[in-house]
């Protein structure tokens, strides 16, 4: 198992020391921070920095300036919970602390309030088994390098866009979405955003011109292998016709048939084109496991 990322805000105490003198290191990368305003910023800053679980002092500070207090703790959850994905995990270092507080702790964090003292064992087995059992976890995981290559390179929350096309890799419901085309171009904007701000692509992209820029990548065969040519051709040609909201006009009435935005929809509608979003979604892993390896070639 890969090492488990773990955020925890200390209140610049070391108890948390507790914890890691007894849990294996080697399945924890644990980084520290010492109040809740700059526990924000680390998880708002995900494209650095992909958290798994956080964890919080029952009795956080605020910032640097204000003083640890139990009554903080409800306003601070929720600052996490309702906002960021991981699990939010509560503990506690002070032996003194009530027995109402405890089971404010307690109820606020759905059972994951932690004695260290008493329970670090059981903290640590809790945050394996939910890490391990978590769906986007082992997503993660399974597309390692193009997830985290694409969330390096997306706007804030947008690496949401690539993780529900993964999960439906393994829901059946894929085959009939009509929405993944649409999907598929917007990650495909980002791409092309990418490779004009590493001076890959001599041509500004400016949104309309997705097809224009498919096509110089296409005659750049000595730069761009064959394959992934052809994975932009299919991606762009489906998904800008899959997305647009206006017909294309185009000479013949076949063309015009096919070229309409409600074609494609409808053919994935309706289960006639049943491994077309999949054949999509591959491809699209194929540019960007090619665009995550361009840096080191």
């Amino acid at each position: 198992m890969d090492k488990i990322k773990v955020l925890w805000m200390n209140n610049g105490d070391e108890g948390y020391l507790t914890f890691i003198e007894g849990t294996p290191l080697n399945n924890l990368l644990i980084t520290t921070c010492c109040n809740m305003k700059e526990c924000r910023l680390r998880l708002a800053n995900h494209n650095q920095e992909a958290w798994e679980v956080v964890i919080i002092n029952a009795e956080p500070r605020m910032d640097n300036v204000s003083e640890p207090k139990a009554g903080n703790l409800r306003n601070a959850y929720f600052q996490i919970y309702d906002k960021y994905g991981p699990p939010v995990y509560i503990v506690s270092n002070n032996k003194e602390m009530n027995h109402i507080d405890r089971q404010v702790a307690t109820a606020l964090s759905d059972n994951r309030f932690y004695m260290l003292q008493e329970t670090t064992q059981q903290l640590y087995e809790e945050i394996v088994k939910v890490v391990g059992d978590n769906e986007e976890a082992i997503i993660k995981r399974e597309y390692e390098t193009v997830y985290n290559f694409y969330v390096s390179i997306s706007d804030t929350h947008s690496d949401k866009l690539l993780m529900n096309l993964l999960k439906g890799l393994k829901n059946e419901k894929v085959y009939k979405d009509p929405t993944i085309p649409g999907i598929v171009r917007l990650i495909l904007d980002t791409i092309m955003i990418y490779l004009n701000n590493i001076g890959f692509l001599p041509i500004t992209f400016e949104g309309s011109n997705l097809g224009e820029c498919s096509k110089w990548l296409g005659k750049a065969k000595e730069m761009v292998p064959l394959h992934v040519q052809r994975c932009f051709h299919s991606c762009v040609e489906i998904s800008n016709n899959g997305d647009h909201q206006i017909p294309i006009e185009t000479k013949t009435a076949y063309e015009k048939r096919i070229s309409n935005p409600m074609y494609v929809q409808k053919q994935i509608s309706d289960c006639k084109a049943i491994y077309l979003n999949k054949a999509l979604i591959y491809d699209l892993l194929n540019i960007l496991y090619w665009c995550a390896t361009l840096n080191k070639l």
